[in-house]
């Protein structure tokens, strides 16, 4: 289990809530995220909450955002963000917190009872407080592209104001400013239908039997860790492991693949994820220069051109805070405010 930095004072720290991870950042930079699987641990929400926040240091404020609220374990996304408002202020009550804002997509913080009222604003908005950020503070024209573990967030920026007028998960997968594939947790056979294998076209099972990240391993574009069991199986998050998990996918082991099969493999997998970002992105990407905003640990996903200008969110902060932006956007967000009131 990863371990957050060594206490500091901060006066806020951003949080973004999701389905599968829970993400810190505070606004000196610090940053941390842990794997945290809502629809199994939800009852565990505001301890662990509490117990990453006393870790990462003293804070005066919390900046909210979620998406876990569309989590399996809740009836409807209205008790999914009741259930993670209480988590929140039971977490912030019991480290004497008592400024905590829950950030919405129309751009405002709400405090608890009002994010509970205005639930459909405060659901998914993770992407709205980065795209803000990103417009107030590094471009004022640009094509924002956040590739995390499970989504890919595609949101164009012009004149510091954000240009889809989607704000819901429904709205924004109709117009492709939200694409449901990842670097990490996209399911094998929600990307292909078959794998070939010694000239024939074998349909994959339809099990969760791996991911997207089993083919990078293979391909080398993500490094392994074996102490890392956040995997499809539960196993060590490796190599001989990934490969293992790819060849169940048409009904094989491990060692009955070779080496040239699985990087084939992994190759159509990662190309039709690639594939499906570029499609929705070229029906956001406008015909004049401006440049594309990079964020996230799946930037190897995309297929950009050498003459497009980009801005890496990790070069301009640092891997770990692109990692978390969310987080860091949301409380740079509340402090922004704070400091004009």
């Amino acid at each position: 289990m990863p371990k957050p930095p060594s206490p500091r004072s901060s006066a806020t720290l951003g949080v973004d809530i999701g389905g599968a991870n829970l993400k810190y950042a505070s606004a000196d930079g610090r940053c941390f995220e842990r794997p945290f699987a809502m629809w199994k641990r939800h009852a565990e929400l505001a301890k662990v909450l509490a117990d990453d926040i006393a870790t990462l240091g003293t804070f005066a404020a919390l900046a909210v955002t979620m998406t876990g609220e569309l989590a399996d374990c809740y009836n409807s996304r209205r008790d999914g963000v009741a259930a993670i408002v209480t988590s929140v202020e039971q977490a912030a009550s019991s480290l004497e917190i008592t400024s905590v804002g829950f950030y919405g997509t129309d751009g405002r913080f709400h405090d608890a009872h009002q994010a509970t009222q205005n639930w459909s604003r405060v659901a998914a908005s993770n992407w709205h407080a980065l795209a803000q950020w990103v417009a107030d503070e590094v471009a004022p024209d640009g094509l924002l592209i956040d590739i995390g573990s499970t989504t890919t967030d595609i949101v164009l920026i012009r004149d510091r104001k954000i240009q889809t007028q989607a704000r819901t998960d429904m709205e924004r997968l109709a117009d492709d400013s939200l694409v449901y594939v990842g670097c990490r947790r996209t399911p094998v056979c929600a990307l292909v239908g078959s794998l070939s294998f010694r000239g024939q076209s074998i349909a994959v099972m339809n099990e969760l039997f791996a991911t997207i990240d089993d083919a990078r391993l293979c391909l080398g574009q993500q490094a392994e860790d074996p102490g890392d069991r956040e995997t499809a199986d539960g196993k060590p998050r490796d190599r001989p492991h990934a490969v293992a998990r790819l060849a169940r996918m048409i009904g094989l082991d491990g060692d009955e693949v070779n080496e040239a099969e699985v990087r084939a493999w992994s190759s159509q997998i990662v190309r039709s994820a690639t594939d499906r970002i570029s499609a929705a992105i070229g029906r956001w990407a406008p015909g004049d220069s401006i440049p594309w905003i990079l964020s996230g640990h799946g930037q190897d996903l995309l297929s950009i051109s050498k003459n497009t200008p980009k801005v890496d969110l990790r070069s301009r902060w640092t891997p770990e805070v692109s990692r978390v932006a969310p987080a860091w956007a949301v409380a740079g967000l509340l402090e922004g405010i704070e400091r004009r009131s």
